[in-house]
C-alpha cells in the first residue's frame, strides 16, 4: 500500500512514466474516472424551519436560456424586463453577513438524509462507504490547482469512511471587505439570474448523490444554485460562478480563468451537471458579461488550453479525475478489525520546495483528538442510529 501520494504522480498519469512502483502501477491501472454517471438518491429544501425531503421549494429557475434558439436580447433580459448585463453585484452588501463555516461544512444534514433514505428503504447500509459533501470533495479535487497546504479528517467507523475538510483554521481568519465583497457578488449574481428575492434567501435546495470509485460508493450532498426548470433531476441543474474581468496581465488572467473553469467542471461532474453560467464582473462590481457553458464546451476549452503543473506536465480534465479516484481508492484500502471503534486520521497535503515532492500523507491522531473529532463531525443521534 502506498505510504503517501506525491504530486509527481501526475508524471505517471499525464506522461505515462510509471517507474518500478508496483503499488502505483496497480492503483493507476485499477482506478477509473467516473466510469458511471452519478445517481441522485434524494433532494430536499432547507429553510429556517428545517429540512423538507422531496420538496423543490428552494429550487430556483434560471432566467437565462440555454437554448440556441433564443435571441441574445432575450438571454440578457429577465421575465420582468430587468437587464441582467450591467446589474449591480454589490447591491445589498451593507446587510450581508458571511455564512457560518461550521454550518457550511457540517455533515449534519447529510446524516439526516442518510437516515431518511435508510428508513424509507431507498438505500441499504451495505451500499454506504464514503460519506461526505461535495464541498469537502472539491477541496481534495482542487489540490493540484491550488497547490497549498490543506488537511482533512478521515474517520473509519462501522464500515463507513467519513471524510471532511478541516476548516478550523479557516474559521479563525477574518475576511476583509474585499474578500467579503467577492463572496457576496456570487450570491448577488445568483439573485440576478434567478429573480430570487431577499425574502427567499432563507430557503436553499440540495441534492444527495452517489457515484462509485472501484467498488466503493461515495455519497455526498451538494447545494444547487438553480435549474433550467423547477424540477428535480441531475440533468436539470445549473451551476453559477463569477469571475473578474481584470486585463492587467493577460497571461495571468487567462491562467486564473482556466483554473476557475477546471474547478467549475469538477464541481459539475459530481452531479452530472450539463449547464453552467459564469458572470464576469467589472472592477466596480457590475455584471460586465455573461457566458454559458455545456459540459462538452468546458472540456473543449480546458483541453485546448491545459493547466500547467510544471513546464513539462499539463493537466487536462481526465487527469484531475484520475488523481481524485486514486486518492479515494487509496483511502478506502484501510480496514480495521474493530469496526465499532472510530479510527481517526489526518489526511494532510504538505507543500515542499520542490513542487512535485509535495504530497498527501495519512497520519494517526491521539486518542483524545480522535474522540473530539468524531463527536464534532458525527452527531450523537446518528451515532445511536447507525
Amino acid at each position: 500500500m502506498l505510504d503517501k501520494i506525491r504530486l509527481s504522480v501526475f508524471d505517471n498519469i499525464v506522461n505515462g512514466v510509471i517507474g518500478n512502483d508496483e503499488d502505483l502501477i496497480k492503483a493507476l491501472k485499477k482506478t477509473r474516472a467516473f466510469a458511471r454517471d452519478p445517481e441522485e438518491l434524494c433532494h430536499y429544501t432547507k429553510d429556517d424551519a428545517g429540512i423538507k425531503f422531496a420538496d423543490t421549494g428552494g429550487l430556483e429557475k434560471v432566467k437565462i436560456s440555454f437554448s440556441r434558439k433564443e435571441t441574445k436580447k432575450k438571454n440578457v433580459k429577465s421575465e420582468r424586463n430587468q437587464p441582467i448585463i450591467g446589474a449591480c453585484l454589490s447591491k445589498g452588501f451593507d446587510r450581508y453577513t458571511s455564512p457560518d463555516l461550521n454550518n457550511v461544512y457540517s455533515l449534519q444534514d447529510l446524516f439526516k438524509a442518510i437516515k431518511y433514505l435508510i428508513e424509507s428503504r431507498k438505500l441499504s447500509r451495505d451500499k454506504l462507504r464514503v460519506v461526505t459533501t461535495r464541498r469537502h470533495l472539491m477541496k481534495l479535487m482542487c489540490i493540484p490547482l491550488n497547490k497549498q497546504p490543506v488537511d482533512f479528517d478521515v474517520i473509519y467507523w462501522r464500515g463507513l469512511v467519513i471524510f471532511a475538510y478541516n476548516w478550523d483554521e479557516e474559521v479563525k481568519l477574518v475576511p476583509d471587505n474585499i474578500q467579503k465583497m467577492l463572496q457576496y457578488s456570487g450570491y448577488q449574481f445568483e439573485k440576478v439570474v434567478t429573480g430570487k428575492t431577499s425574502r427567499d434567501n432563507a430557503s436553499s435546495f440540495y441534492t444527495v448523490t452517489q457515484h462509485s470509485v472501484d467498488a466503493a460508493n461515495v455519497i455526498y450532498s451538494a447545494e444547487i444554485d438553480c435549474a433550467i426548470a423547477k424540477e428535480p433531476g441531475l440533468q436539470n441543474y445549473v451551476e453559477l460562478k463569477t469571475h473578474s474581468t481584470l486585463l492587467d496581465d493577460k497571461l495571468k488572467t487567462a491562467n486564473k480563468l482556466q483554473r476557475k473553469l477546471m474547478a467549475l467542471y469538477c464541481q459539475n461532474k459530481f452531479i452530472s451537471c450539463n449547464y453552467s453560467a459564469m458572470g464576469f464582473r467589472s472592477q466596480d462590481f457590475r455584471l460586465a458579461s455573461l457566458k454559458k457553458y455545456t459540459e462538452h464546451e468546458l472540456v473543449g476549452l480546458l483541453d485546448k488550453l491545459p493547466i500547467f503543473l510544471t513546464h513539462s506536465c499539463s493537466l487536462k480534465t481526465k487527469h484531475i479525475f484520475q488523481w481524485y479516484n486514486l486518492v479515494i481508492s487509496w483511502l478506502c484500502q484501510r480496514h480495521f478489525d474493530d469496526n465499532e471503534k472510530p479510527h481517526v486520521f489526518k489526511l494532510r497535503f504538505e507543500r515542499k520546495d520542490e513542487l512535485m515532492d509535495s504530497h498527501l500523507a495519512v497520519e494517526p491522531v491521539s486518542d483524545d483528538e480522535a474522540v473530539k473529532t468524531f463527536n464534532k463531525l458525527v452527531p450523537e443521534w446518528f451515532q445511536n442510529f447507525y
